[in-house]
């Protein structure tokens, strides 16, 4: 009987013992997971925040270098960065314009100064973009022609 008892005894401890074990390793998952998750949440708020910065940096640049084109196409300083701030590259895919790919340089100048004339700067700055990309793949460089 006294074999039992001693035998119940140390069942009892060791099963106290492996449930407190039990319970700290779970403990230490939970608390290692809650690092975890705070670790991926801060880097990824880091990251956006970065990317945010980076984008308004490259918009920046962007509309800095629409105010200088339109600057050389004739525009004073003043209206060359009017038109170039209302230039929004998450907008401006949703603009329909006419392509490009069979016009003159002297009708890419008429779709400009359209725009410019009924104010539609974003459509103006678009043109512009394609524009300019189309000549770069063509691999020459000109402005439009007659564009003042």
């Amino acid at each position: 009987m006294k074999k039992t008892i001693i035998i119940c005894t140390l069942f009892a401890l060791g099963s106290a013992s492996l449930h407190a074990q039990n319970t700290q390793s779970n403990y230490d998952l939970q608390q290692s997971t809650m690092r975890i998750d705070q670790n991926v949440n801060d880097d990824f708020q880091q990251r956006y925040r970065q990317n945010y910065v980076n984008a308004l940096v490259d918009l920046t640049k962007l509309r800095d270098s629409l105010a200088q084109a339109w600057q050389s196409l004739g525009l004073s300083p003043q209206a060359a960065r009017v038109v170039a701030n209302a230039y929004k590259p998450n907008l401006a895919g949703n603009i329909h314009h006419d392509s490009l790919d069979d016009k003159s340089s002297q009708e890419v100048a008429a779709m400009l100064q359209s725009a410019l004339a009924s104010k539609d700067y974003m459509l103006a700055d678009q043109t512009l973009i394609d524009y300019e990309q189309g000549k770069l793949r063509m691999g020459t460089r000109r402005p439009p022609a007659g564009h003042h």
